[in-house]
């Protein structure tokens, strides 16, 4: 955002934050939550496919899809708005992002209902078009229907999540979105038990949505009292940042939201409703990997922001340095565990066995690492305010998965999977390119010497897995129960040796440790200056 003229700006004193320590915390209590919608997953995926079938799970999940592009890329101007508010807590100037935000989140209320009101009414003809068969027919065309409406008021409430984030406090935000994917995972359950279907689920997940947005309004109002939206904050002056910034960023997440939605109902078309449920079963599991590294993203981007406007190239290239080795630590462990045991995972959550499950699994996993630091980079390069290379970085990636989606007859389901990885290659390699443009201090080869640690310590701890796996166990078992002991015996004997395999590869060192402990244990001490903090230590 570009600095206001200084007549606007608000003498009052910004929020105390040490980066570090903000951004430690913020992700620890965003990998909590990340847990829980990932634990209550593991509870209620098995269930809805014991009551619909691994079909009616593969319907679901594209009701899931179409929901996500009702969202319309809101995650977009939801992270504009939270930078905005992040420098306003550090310039004080409060005027023009009570403006930004009222007109951005007016903006938004009237897209939603132009987007969203049509697609309610025509509900069953998507459906039908998706290839929802005639069973689920009418159950999938409610829910669309349901959760558009919802939506319209979820995606112009996003605005206050974006003032609670943007006013460091991330970690309000994540313990309400835990209380409630708990409750929504339990309302789910008890009317799958009482014979209700899709219609009824995606009840559930609306009334939650709607309840999330209560509890940010009343959040925000405490977090960052300044920050107030209203029509007499409504204006004209704004618009060029909103397009420029915001509005490049929202088109980002629609762009994200068509590439996400391509190859599920590509999959359904072309392969039917089961190879559908392996995909829908197999990126579930993988993305209780990435969430660790998804929690990382929000927390990096208010961080980034502080450090890039402190204009000190050294705590820029030191955050950029050890925001890759973080990624690199948060992702690589999960997707190379799953990527071993994946099949074995998926046979003790559902109890399905598939034999597409192993290539999948090894093809999706790649897919989400490269992932990993696509959005990393696309993250660090929004830091800087810049918002054009990341739209490229969309076009090319929906452009490889158009071509692959046209030849999906020809080159089978892993061939389409295989593709899927492709894409995010791209993009990857894309945006690392983008970063060497954007920050000249940025090398992308001064990251190989963690890189090299990282995937060493990765191959030992994952080989002892290996090792763990063939060790017999004491009762002769069979079925889920044995394989449930034997994952539980290779987690243990990973874990068992992480630490000082870690240790000894120099993957992590006792700096990074106490900086990670000292950022979720109480501290009495905190750094007043926003911008110093220990990043170039």
């Amino acid at each position: 955002m570009q600095a206001a003229p200084t007549e606007n700006r608000d003498t009052g004193h910004a929020p105390v934050h040490n980066v570090s320590h903000s951004i430690g915390k913020n992700t620890f209590f965003g990998i909590i939550a990340n847990i829980a919608q990932v634990g209550t997953r593991l509870v209620t995926v098995p269930i809805v496919i014991q009551h619909l079938g691994l079909g009616g799970y593969g319907i679901w999940n594209i009701v899931m899809t179409t929901a996500t592009y009702m969202r319309f890329g809101s995650v977009g101007i939801k992270t504009a708005f939270q930078k905005y508010v992040a420098e306003a807590t550090g310039n004080g100037d409060y005027a023009t992002a009570n403006n930004l935000l009222s007109t951005g989140c007016a903006i938004m209320l009237v897209l939603s209902l132009a987007g969203l009101i049509p697609l309610a009414f025509f509900s069953r003809q998507i459906a039908t078009a998706a290839g929802v068969p005639p069973e689920f027919l009418k159950s999938a065309a409610g829910a669309i229907t349901l959760l558009a409406l919802i939506m319209v008021m979820s995606n112009t409430g996003a605005a206050f999540e974006g003032i609670v984030m943007g006013g460091h406090r991330i970690d309000i935000v994540r313990k309400v979105g835990t209380l409630l994917t708990v409750g929504e995972a339990v309302a789910i359950v008890i009317v799958l038990h009482f014979g209700y279907s899709l219609f009824a689920m995606a009840s559930v997940m609306g009334s939650s949505e709607l309840l999330y947005v209560v509890a940010c309004y009343f959040v925000s109002h405490r977090v960052v009292p300044r920050i107030r939206l209203g029509i007499k904050s409504l204006t004209r002056t704004v618009l060029y940042e909103l397009f420029r910034y915001a509005g490049s960023y929202q088109l980002v997440n629609l762009l994200e939201v068509l590439y996400g939605s391509i190859l599920p109902f590509a999959v359904l078309r072309a392969f039917g409703a089961n190879q559908t449920g392996v995909f829908a079963v197999v990126t579930r599991v993988v993305t209780s990997a990435v969430i660790l590294q998804e929690a990382f993203l929000s927390p990096i981007l208010s961080g980034g922001a502080l450090v890039y406007a402190s204009g000190s190239p050294e705590r820029m290239r030191s955050l950029l340095t050890k925001a890759f080795k973080v990624t690199w630590g948060l992702s690589l462990f999960p997707l190379g565990f799953i990527a071993v045991f994946g099949t074995t995972m998926a046979y003790v959550w559902t109890g399905q066995v598939d034999q597409s499950f192993r290539v999948a699994f090894w093809l999706v996993c790649i897919t989400g690492l490269f992932r990993a630091f696509s959005l990393l980079s696309l993250v660090l390069y929004r830091v800087s305010g810049r918002a054009v290379l990341d739209n490229v970085r969309q076009v090319l990636r929906i452009g490889v998965i158009v071509a692959i989606v046209v030849f999906a007859h020809q080159l089978g389901f892993y061939g389409v999977l295989a593709g899927l990885a492709l894409a995010e290659l791209v993009g990857m390699l894309f945006m690392l390119y983008a970063l060497t443009r954007t920050f000249p201090v940025f090398e992308a080869k001064s990251l190989l010497p963690d890189a090299l640690r990282l995937i060493t310590a990765a191959g030992l701890i994952l080989g002892v897995g290996v090792i763990a796996s063939h060790v017999p166990l004491p009762a002769p078992l069979t079925g889920r129960l044995l394989a449930t002991l034997r994952l539980a015996e290779v987690s243990f004997a990973c874990l068992l040796v992480a630490w000082p395999v870690l240790l000894g590869t120099g993957s992590l060192t006792k700096t990074e440790t106490r900086t990670f402990l000292s950022s979720i244990l109480p501290r009495r001490n905190i750094v007043s200056d926003p911008a110093s903090s220990d990043v170039g230590d």
